[in-house]
């Protein structure tokens, strides 16, 4: 991987630190164990469904999508999961990133499922998968890449790999949150009209890289 600077943030980042940022603040910082349920809120009736397999791993799904995640993982209400608490961490976001609040909060609308680990956090950062649908067409590789590069601290190559649910682009990156490096794994499909992006946050690569392999060989059309 080698360094990128950073320039404007685009959509990917603003779901990226959304997600990692903001999920950041519900893990356990200090203990770095416990579950996922103890330290973020209830999902709601709302929330995306799962089922649990034989395999340790269960199934969720949105409107567009089925994936598996691994067991133990916990579905949440998007927009509660990533909502402005008592600590402002929607508007600090914002502020880091050099965009009006409202940006974002529009951005959360589009967010369709948020996943935690059962584990804590680690480091400062949650594990956790969020998915996100916009109308459009699938880019390029080269696109995918210049869009990494507007914001990633590091960049991996952007790949075309096979899945259930047809083409996925898939690239991983790395981007400092509150001075931990999040190792982040991005998957991009064309689901009918929509472009459906599922981003892999992890304090560590190998573990990112492990859910987004999970993620990648069970992507179906829901």
């Amino acid at each position: 991987m080698k360094p990128r600077p950073r320039t404007a943030p685009a959509s990917l980042a603003l779901l990226a630190v959304l997600a990692a940022g903001g999920l950041a603040a519900c893990g356990d910082d200090d203990a770095g164990t416990g579950s996922a349920a103890e330290s973020t809120s209830t999902p709601s009736q709302d929330s995306p469904e799962d089922t649990s397999a034989d395999d340790g791993s269960q199934e969720v799904s949105t409107d567009q999508v089925r994936l598996r995640l691994p067991e133990g993982w916990e579905s949440l209400e998007a927009q509660e999961a990533l909502a402005d608490g008592e600590d402002g961490a929607l508007a600090a976001i914002a502020e880091r990133l050099g965009v009006p609040p409202a940006q974002l909060e529009a951005t959360l609308q589009d967010v369709d499922l948020v996943a935690v680990a059962d584990g804590g956090a680690q480091g400062g950062v949650l594990t956790n998968v969020n998915v996100l649908h916009q109308p459009g067409e699938l880019p390029a590789e080269q696109q995918l890449a210049q869009q990494l590069e507007q914001f990633a601290d590091t960049t991996g190559d952007v790949a075309t790999v096979d899945s259930p649910v047809g083409d996925v682009l898939r690239a991983d990156y790395q981007l400092d949150i509150n001075g931990t490096p999040g190792q982040f794994e991005v998957l991009l499909a064309q689901v009918g009209a929509d472009v459906v992006t599922i981003t892999v946050t992890s304090a560590d690569a190998a573990d990112a890289a492990e859910v987004a392999d999970l993620v990648v060989s069970s992507l179906e059309e829901a």
